[in-house]
């Protein structure tokens, strides 16, 4: 019997590999007045993709700084967060990289703000 569950999770990997390689983000977009107003919630979580030296200058108070790579680590255990990536804006893919890794983790409530630290600030809103 395991034997066979185990040949079926193989052949839905391999049915499901496509899929996963070449599908679209699987996130929802999330504008910078709604990042700013649910930003202190304590079930949200803003992560911060940007290069490191990036993140020192400037970046989204309380946000933790991310290596889109290794997002398990960074990832909370309550997966019912809402989980807000950004990186530079909308020509970078790093926080969506990070974003669609942490729905393959299993978390359902993943934004990204696409616009990005640079916009944010000209924006006028609080940065570290």
């Amino acid at each position: 019997m395991r034997c066979i569950l185990k040949r079926s999770m193989i052949l839905l990997f391999l049915l499901l590999l496509p899929t996963l390689l070449w599908a679209e983000d699987y996130f929802q977009p999330i504008p910078m007045s709604e990042v700013a107003r649910l930003r202190n919630r304590p079930d949200v979580v803003v992560f911060d993709a940007n290069v490191h030296e990036l993140w020192v200058e400037h970046s989204i108070p309380g946000a933790v700084h991310i290596d889109s790579r290794a997002i398990a680590g960074f990832l909370p255990a309550d997966k019912n967060s809402i989980l807000i990536f950004y990186c530079a804006g909308p020509q970078s893919r790093e926080s969506a990289i990070a974003a669609n890794a942490a729905i393959m983790f299993g978390f359902r409530r993943v934004f990204v703000m696409t616009d990005g630290i640079f916009t944010w600030l000209q924006a006028g809103y609080p940065v570290e």
